[in-house]
């Protein structure tokens, strides 16, 4: 049906959004809006917009991807994956932070790289 609808590039993008949707849901606790998604992926709010255009698109019928994740079948394995993704991106944002209090002695290293010369060339 969402290939009939959109064709198979738009219907596989609304399923991913859905599938994506559907982890962000089970992460958060509630329905996530466009923004959420976009955040919570780290995706830009305009390609998320596009991307819920063409589920939209797909499955007209359709308001949002509750109906999708939660079919029986579907459920435990957005489930599954949401537990996985966030695991992940505590990982991830850890690593930024990290990143982030090294970042004054990088700078610091990178400084003295560009410290003026006093040592004049041999021949």
């Amino acid at each position: 049906m969402a290939v009939a609808n959109a064709g198979m590039v738009r219907a596989a993008t609304a399923i991913s959004w859905a599938w994506c949707w559907g982890i962000t849901r089970a992460d958060i606790g509630h329905d996530p809006t466009v923004e959420e998604v976009a955040e919570w992926w780290g995706a830009s709010v305009r390609t998320a917009y596009r991307d819920h255009a063409n589920f939209k698109k797909s499955f007209p019928f359709l308001d949002d991807p509750t109906l999708y994740v939660e079919q029986a079948e579907v459920k435990p394995l957005v489930e599954g994956a949401a537990k996985k993704m966030s695991a992940f991106a505590e990982r991830v944002q850890a690593r930024r932070r990290e990143k982030r209090e090294r970042r004054p002695v990088d700078l610091a290293a990178i400084s003295i790289g560009f410290l003026p010369c006093r040592v004049s060339p041999t021949k």
